[in-house]
């Protein structure tokens, strides 16, 4: 399943190669640091500490023919918090750095511009983290994976210069890739399970180049109507709708200078109950590469 998903990716991205019309491309990079620090002397229980996050975002489509567009992203994000600690001796001393973000996810999709009412498409996308830190344990580069394969309608509802929505409806097969996964016997192991169901895509992209804003939603909905592992699993909240709705405000304040805010809210019953969410804002610089 994984080999097919790759092959998937490479054969849709390579495509988009055999066109001789050139390429519609957008990159962009930015860094978030924020910075406190105190002296010594300071009469207070204030400690000092280092937040930083880097985001990189890049996207190609073009028209293959008449009849068929191509579209990839991939969307990057790292960051890292430190954190003075009080040690037994007083002293003010800079603890090990924690993880705040960390995302991989790359999508392709052709889809099928007949110039009716919808378009057929097929997709595939790696969703992944660059560092998996266990508690305790070692860490996991590029753990774990989830692939995800996508066949069905899409529709463009708004095409404007400034405002775009779309939104796409079809079967969906996932599968979940999990290495070195530590047992109830202290042994590691690899874990696959495949799951399938329907997916729900919507996408908005609004932006006020006057002002150098950009408003970005996506919200992602999944009903898996079969697993691989439900006779084992203890209970079966794998049935309930998985919900993703991230959420950025960008704009420029001055020269390379930006402002962000991000808001992430996600709802998955197999890993929590009550829903989730992560709210970011934050001064940095962004740099346009394309």
């Amino acid at each position: 399943m994984r080999t097919g998903m790759i092959l998937t990716v490479l054969f849709l991205s390579g495509l988009a190669m055999l066109s001789a019309e050139p390429w519609k491309i957008s990159g962009d990079v930015n860094l978030t640091v924020n910075q406190s620090a105190y002296s010594d002397n300071w009469a207070g229980s204030e400690l000092g500490g280092i937040a930083w996050t880097s985001n990189a975002n890049f996207a190609a489509e073009k028209q293959l023919s008449r009849l068929l567009h191509s579209k990839s992203s991939l969307k990057l994000a790292f960051g890292q918090t430190h954190q003075q600690v009080t040690a037994s001796t007083g002293e003010k001393i800079w603890s090990r750095p924690v993880k705040s973000t960390d995302k991989i996810d790359l999508e392709s999709m052709l889809k099928l511009t007949a110039n009716i009412l919808v378009d057929p498409f097929v997709s595939a996308r790696w969703e992944s983290q660059f560092i998996e830190q266990v508690p305790g344990e070692k860490s996991i580069a590029l753990n774990p994976s989830l692939f995800t394969e996508t066949a069905g309608l899409s529709k463009m509802i708004l095409a404007q210069e400034t405002l775009s929505l779309s939104a796409r409806l079809g079967a969906a097969f996932r599968q979940r890739y999990q290495r070195d996964v530590k047992d109830e016997f202290g042994e590691y192991k690899d874990i696959t399970t495949n799951d399938g169901g329907a997916e729900f895509v919507s996408e908005f992209l609004k932006t006020i180049p006057e002002r150098d804003v950009k408003l970005t939603s996506r919200l992602e909905l999944y009903q898996a109507l079969f697993n691989s592992k439900e006779d084992e699993l203890p209970n079966d909240y794998w049935k309930a709708l998985d919900v993703k709705w991230n959420n950025t405000l960008t704009t420029k304040i001055w020269g390379a200078l930006n402002f962000n805010l991000a808001f992430d809210l996600i709802y998955e019953k197999e890993q929590d109950l009550a829903g989730q969410f992560k709210q970011t804002l934050g001064l940095g610089v962004s740099y346009n590469l394309f």
